[in-house]
């Protein structure tokens, strides 16, 4: 059978496993199947369940709403899981059913909505967290500001709200147990159901303040003690088996740029933490990039049942894998490998659910167990066996310092040898992005219009040491660029199909600024499409949900104003935009809350006075993630454009 092109229109087509979760005793896996509903122009999402004995998979919630996040009791009896739609009036609620199936039952509600929800030990209580009005909910449609952090991309703004814990038990109403001026960003049970340690600063710096500390407090109440001294940026943290010990990933140098994420342990009564991945040269909590797939949550550190152990999962290029450390700190050895991994769960006898995904298929379902791997589920199957997914070739070079970098190309589909195709290169987020052996929609949609693919990992990449992911730190533009220009020139000099009179230039966010700066840099590319870019530093400090956080990385300057206003211009393309000769178009979101409006604004102005021939496409009721969670209708638009860009400026015929 003769497979064709991927299309745009195929991104409907694919279904999108994520959030693993086994029973505690290894017998089912609930999990959450995404698909994309064109007509209503939204995503379905619902809870499936895996028997790991037999292979069969099948749907375990249903209903018009949103099903998300499942979490197992500790008896195994009943599923708890986040749904919207339920009450369409209201937020995301939290909800239960037994593992027999039913009626959901609403477990907690909130007016803010819920988020991270937990079990107690005893399987009749639970943990969550909600935004909280601290003086009182306003009558007024009018915003009052006091705080430098009240807005964030995806959610909008929550001036007047703070992130508290509550608890609850089932269906009755909900107890908060922290409260005053401060956001709560992850808490855990301990597992005799006594305590909860939370992560959050309470400091007069918390907004601008990399430093997050572990408190604990009795589940009923009594005194919050602050188990670290505020020399740590905390993430994630959770108790062992016997409530003796905490885990938590994160660093010790908060004042500092890029640095790795390790996991640490500590007394749960307090004392000095111990990094237990001190000789493993990767960041914690890493992924790889794609396109095609759905978020999982994180699941930080998960212990082993005995307790001498424990499991992470994070990137190392080309893949994101699990990894097992013991308590001793000794060597972290492989558990899972060879694929790009975005969330796993553990049982009781150590069997483990994952998902993962390749460059040429997106997510699905594994089971790891005393059988062996095998998959559990096929969802895409039936769709790849009709669409010529090209594989990427993956290859490395030398950079200029002197570091083997990876890279990877895709060849057109219906190669012939002996013809020149024109080629994008394709440039990641971040910076500390990470491209590896993930499956892109959109490249495999350029191949598919006839357009070679090239993508690597410069320096400011995660996947790789410490000291390569801060190499870009304090030089945004500098080794980024020619890291880029030397990787193009490694491509040309090993693929002949490549056409080097018809080279484009695409990148979003981080890679919208590379795309950007590129073009104010050298006229070698014929065509460029940035997507929620930055082309003004210094302009969106202010207006960007994380700008405020950000002058020492782009320039090594603490500030943007005074004498040090100059330097982080240095470093904008607005400031060498009447070098650009290269046709831009600009995609940008009018809800980007990360990389503001404004920004594509300036730079479509700027390119028009300069009479460079360029397009402003805006967005309407879309964020910065649009490219892999916006509305479906609006996901395949964006890449019309693009690609008629593309044609219009890199095809011969202009077609």
């Amino acid at each position: 059978m003769v497979k064709r092109r991927v299309t745009i229109k195929d991104l409907r087509r694919f279904k999108f496993v994520s959030d693993p979760q086994i029973s505690p005793d290894g017998g089912k896996v609930a999990f959450v199947l995404s698909t994309i509903n064109y007509k209503e122009d939204r995503y379905d999402r619902h809870i499936w369940m895996a028997d790991t004995a037999t292979g069969k998979v099948e749907q375990f919630t249903h209903g018009p709403n949103s099903d998300t996040y499942p979490r197992w009791s500790p008896d195994g009896s009943r599923l708890l899981f986040l749904s919207r739609g339920r009450e369409p009036e209201k937020k995301t609620q939290l909800y239960v059913i037994p593992l027999t199936g039913g009626e959901a039952m609403l477990a907690a509600e909130a007016d803010e909505g819920v988020s991270s929800p937990a079990w107690a030990p005893d399987s009749k209580r639970v943990l969550f967290l909600s935004r909280f009005w601290t003086e009182g909910k306003p009558e007024s449609d009018v915003k009052v500001v006091k705080r430098i952090k009240y807005k964030l991309n995806g959610v909008g703004t929550f001036e007047g709200r703070r992130t508290h814990v509550f608890t609850a038990r089932i269906g009755k109403k909900p107890r908060q147990l922290t409260e005053a001026e401060y956001d709560v960003d992850h808490a855990s049970w301990s597992n005799d159901g006594k305590s909860i340690a939370y992560i959050t600063n309470k400091e007069a710096d918390q907004d601008t303040s990399r430093v997050r500390d572990v408190y604990v407090a009795p589940a009923k109440r009594g005194e919050h003690r602050r188990l670290t001294d505020g020399d740590h940026s905390i993430s994630r943290l959770s108790w062992s088996p016997d409530s003796k010990l905490l885990a938590f990933i994160g660093h010790d140098q908060p004042e500092e740029l890029a640095v790795d994420n390790d996991l640490w342990v500590m007394n749960s009564d307090g004392g000095e933490p111990r990094n237990l991945t001190e000789s493993f040269d990767r960041s914690l909590g890493i992924g790889v990039g794609s396109d095609l797939r759905v978020a999982t949550p994180r699941p930080g550190p998960v212990w082993s049942d005995d307790g001498g152990s424990i499991y992470f999962v994070t990137a190392s290029t080309p893949w994101s894998m699990i990894y097992v450390v013991g308590l001793d700190g000794g060597p972290v050895d492989l558990v899972v490998g060879g694929r790009v991994i975005d969330g796993f769960s553990l049982s009781e006898d150590g069997a483990i659910a994952f998902n993962a995904m390749d460059a040429t298929r997106p997510a699905e379902l594994y089971i790891l167990d005393g059988k062996g791997e095998r998959r559990l589920s096929k969802f895409n199957d039936g769709l790849l066996r009709n669409l010529d997914v090209v594989e990427p070739e993956h290859f490395t070079f030398v950079n200029a310092l002197g570091r083997t970098v990876d890279g990877w190309a895709i060849k057109p589909h219906g190669h012939e040898e002996g013809v020149r195709y024109p080629t994008i290169l394709e440039m990641h987020g971040g910076p500390r992005g990470v491209y590896g052996d993930a499956i892109f929609h959109e490249f495999q949609v350029l191949a598919g219009e006839g357009y070679g693919v090239i993508y690597t990992n410069p320096r400011g990449s995660a996947g790789y040491e410490e000291e390569y992911a801060q190499a870009v730190m304090r030089h945004y533009g500098e080794v980024d660029h020619e890291d880029f220009m030397d990787f193009t020139d490694e491509a040309l000099k090993r693929f002949d199909w490549i056409d080097v009179d018809r080279l484009g230039l695409t990148g979003g966010s981080y890679g919208g600024y590379t795309t950007n700066w590129i073009i104010t840099q050298t006229d070698r590319f014929r065509a460029a499409v940035t997507f929620r870019s930055i082309c003004n530093w210094v302009s969106k400090f202010g207006v960007s949900d994380m700008g405020y956080y950000q002058p020492e990385s782009i320039s090594g300057c603490k500030t943007y104003w005074g004498d040090e206003i100059e330097e982080q211009l240095r470093h904008s393309p607005i400031r060498y935009v009447h070098q650009v000769k290269t046709p831009c178009l600009i995609i940008h979101s009018e809800d980007d809350l990360r990389c503001p409006m404004e920004q594509g604004e300036q730079w479509f102005t700027a390119l028009k006075l300069n009479g460079v021939d360029t397009e402003l496409i805006r967005f309407p009721d879309e964020t910065h993630e649009l490219s892999r969670s916006g509305k479906p209708k609006h996901r395949e638009e964006r890449l019309q454009h693009q690609v008629r860009w593309f044609n219009k400026y890199l095809k011969e015929t202009g077609e």
